[in-house]
């Protein structure tokens, strides 16, 4: 009498013994007991579980959970750390290339031209009462007070990303110090 095949089930769903599900998932049979202890893995039967369904509650608690649990997963964390340094990396770069500046390196910068532009402004009125003390012509007045305020604006009209890099180098040197 000819045998009778049994049906061949498909393999995500057939049942695997937990030594089975450990080498498939690449993890011990301790660390799969864990997993079903703290009901990660659910087991069909002692010692046993159905491989699609294992496989893919292993997949999903490697990868931090459900998304759907609306709780943070590792995965997203890692996701955003490597955001992070990439974004963290490409600003070092502008600021190598001298396209973006540290916000104390502008400040210092601005603080020495403000300061210059002030002196300047303030120098006006002791360098300029000499020479117009005795003058009536207004177009002359004028045009003296005219190019000494144009000569301090041009202090603050003139940007030189070289002003940072130097003014960086010279903080940098002197907390060395």
């Amino acid at each position: 009498m000819p045998k009778v095949k049994a049906e061949a089930k498909p393999i995500h769903e057939r049942e695997v013994q937990t030594g089975e599900l450990a080498a498939i998932v690449g993890k011990s049979s301790r660390w799969i007991r864990r997993l079903t202890s703290d009901g990660v893995l659910k087991q069909s039967t002692r010692g046993k579980f159905v491989l699609g369904e294992a496989v893919q509650a292993y997949i999903e608690y490697a990868s931090g959970g459900k998304e759907t649990d609306n709780k943070p997963r590792y995965i997203d964390f890692k996701t955003e750390h490597e955001r992070i340094k990439t974004e963290k990396a490409a600003l070092e770069l502008a600021e190598m290339r001298g396209e973006l500046h540290k916000a104390e390196d502008v400040e210092a910068v601005m603080n020495d031209m403000l300061g210059a532009f002030r002196q300047r402004i303030r120098a006006v009125p002791m360098r300029l009462a000499p020479e117009l003390l005795g003058q009536t012509d207004l177009n002359v007045v004028k045009g003296k007070l005219m190019s000494v305020l144009d000569e301090a604006l041009s202090e603050l009209a003139d940007y030189d990303p070289e002003r940072f890099r130097v003014d960086r180098e010279r903080a940098d040197s002197d907390d060395e110090d």
